[in-house]
């Protein structure tokens, strides 16, 4: 069956190509979809990488993380302004075609699934070197390989069943960061806070690296968001869309906001803020330093979880992404065939053979060299997000008369351009510092790549009609 997008509804007219395949509904509700959501953002970068955050703004991180939330929230609102209005295949960069044109479109889809392969991969490396810590005699390489099958598998399954299992994964990591709050809060409560002076004493003892600590740690916090747009290329499979998508926007928001925000400012409270080791999560070192090993053994084991389940999420929305870059002939036709489930076979193993490309070359290059490839992704959420809020703006201007639903996440186009202004201002803050600046110009490297293909491609037999 096929779905034509008329103008009356959208606004623009839609050339003939732009033809959307319908796929069979998986049946997701809004808890699901708000599991795939926080499967998909809180995974072992915060677990682990979240001290560096620490150790560059102090006690002041968890503002940090309330401010990185706020940004994020603007963005996962517009998505879901637009997406409930106009749900089809590939989302954002499908929205993004239709307000900035083919080859933003064309940019935005090929950068969002280069970032997923690279996560994914990375993950992947992550949870090996951590497992090989337990497990010595097993190669590092054979751990790494071994949780990417997993993952291929994984996504095999009906999208009901997948739902389900990234929201109890979802569910465990939650509960861990709710766990470490609810114990954290008790020690202070009965043994007080083990720093003197306390962090919440004044100005300094809060704010102990200033307001550059703040800028240099919400680069880290951003990045921690960055997995919102698992929501966006899911949302096409829940049942009820204006019911279901703007429930599981606000619980990802505010679920995600308050957990990394409160259990941040209850780590500097039970734990020295410059103690925090960047080797190992800083929960675990947190449970260490108040003497509860079991604790610290039972977040070892979340923190894996949490690579498992952004791995997942990551995953299934590179197969949205490369779908739908091929509905609009930007991608190989092969990738569209499905099953009766709608499971895209084709599309499953271009991912999988990309997955296991990166995490096999991983062990091949310079160590130094591939986290500049994988670090370039961080890039890659900027120019994502920067995209969509502008999208949005444009959106608000032009849409239908049937587009009446507006996220109340997004604070209209002030929140969108405060949005836009911060983020560039952490893009020029970002590129002071060495291993980011190296992680830009292999973003900017792949960007051209694939602009370069572009230009190919709207040369060729298959260019746009609107570039005629």
């Amino acid at each position: 069956m096929l779905v034509i997008l008329k103008s009356a509804r959208t606004g623009i007219v839609l050339p003939r190509r732009e033809r959307i395949e319908e796929e069979p509904k998986g049946g997701l509700n809004a808890f699901s979809l708000s599991g795939i959501g926080i499967g998909g953002v809180i995974g072992a970068g915060f677990f682990l990488g979240s001290g560096l955050a620490v150790r560059e703004a102090g006690p002041a991180v968890s503002l940090a993380f309330l401010l990185g939330g706020l940004i994020m929230m603007q963005v996962l609102g517009a998505m879901a302004s637009i997406n409930v209005n106009r749900l089809q295949p590939g989302s954002f960069r499908v929205y993004a075609e239709q307000f900035l044109g083919p080859y933003t479109g064309f940019l935005l889809g090929w950068v969002m699934f280069t970032s997923s392969i690279l996560g994914i991969g990375s993950e992947a490396i992550a949870m090996g070197v951590f497992v090989h810590l337990w497990l010595p005699h097993l190669p590092l390489p054979v751990l790494a390989t071994s949780f990417t099958v997993i993952i291929i598998l994984l996504n095999m399954m009906n999208m009901r069943f997948f739902g389900r299992i990234e929201a109890g994964m979802a569910a465990v990591k939650v509960l861990a960061l709710l766990a470490f709050i609810i114990v954290g809060c008790y020690v202070l409560v009965t043994r007080g806070a083990p720093q003197v002076p306390s962090p919440l004493s004044g100005w300094h003892s809060f704010f102990p690296m200033g307001v550059s600590g703040i800028l240099q740690s919400m680069l880290v916090v951003i990045f921690s968001y960055s997995g919102i747009g698992a929501v966006a290329m899911a949302a096409r499979e829940v049942n009820r869309p204006r019911i279901e998508i703007p429930e599981a926007s606000r619980i990802m928001s505010f679920g995600s906001i308050g957990l990394y925000a409160i259990s941040m400012l209850v780590l500097v409270m039970i734990t020295p803020w410059h103690s925090v080791s960047l080797k190992k999560s800083p929960f675990v070192h947190a449970f260490d330093v108040i003497g509860l090993e079991w604790g610290a053994a039972a977040l070892n084991i979340v923190v894996l979880l949490a690579a498992f389940s952004v791995m997942a999420a990551a995953y299934y929305a590179s197969i949205q992404m490369i779908v739908s870059l091929s509905v609009v002939k930007k991608g190989p036709r092969f990738f569209l065939q499905h099953s009766r489930n709608g499971f895209y076979r084709n599309a499953w193993i271009a991912v999988a053979a990309g997955v296991l490309i990166v995490v096999g070359i991983s062990f091949l290059l310079p160590s130094t060299l591939y986290n500049y490839l994988v670090s370039a992704s961080s890039y890659f959420t900027f120019l994502n997000w920067t995209i969509n809020l502008i999208v949005y703006v444009i959106w608000k201007k032009r849409r239908g008369e049937n587009e009446t639903y507006e996220s109340k996440l997004i604070w209209g186009r002030p929140g969108a351009y405060g949005s836009i202004i911060a983020i560039l201002f952490l893009f020029v803050i970002s590129l002071k510092v060495h291993d980011f600046r190296m992680g830009f110009y292999a973003a900017f490297a792949l960007a051209a790549v694939i602009s370069i293909a572009y230009r190919i491609w709207s040369r060729g037999p298959r260019r746009d009609p609107r570039t005629r």
